[in-house]
């Protein structure tokens, strides 16, 4: 499993109420906070971002509903291990959903990203 890494530089910088007002409207919108706004603009993860509008439709939403796939992707990945270590699930079946399971959790990271 993947390590969280641990987010210790600190970045500092001002704006006028001017400049920061669109990015006060966006992070509202999004219900985050402004360090995390910021890190995800920063490292693009936020793409298409305009002083108008952003454009992650329902972002919260989305980031809810893909933890939400990748834990019964989990639940599914324990449950085959456990029928297969019981000699429930022949081998070419066991490798067969692990493979597909494989795929779906790529393509879940891939969206993610």
């Amino acid at each position: 499993m993947k390590k969280k890494a641990n987010k210790s530089v600190h970045v500092t910088f001002r704006l006028t109420e001017e400049e920061y007002a669109p990015f006060d409207r966006a992070i509202r919108e999004l219900e985050i906070s402004k360090s995390e706004f910021f890190r995800l603009l920063t490292i693009g993860k936020i793409k298409n971002y305009t002083s108008d509008k952003l454009h992650i439709p329902e972002y919260k939403r989305c980031l809810s509903q893909l933890s939400w796939a990748g834990n019964n992707i989990n639940q599914i990945a324990h449950r085959l291990n456990s029928d297969h270590l019981k000699g429930i699930i022949s081998e070419a079946l066991y490798k067969k959903i692990l493979n597909v399971l494989i795929g779906i959790r790529d393509r879940l990271q891939e969206i993610a990203k």
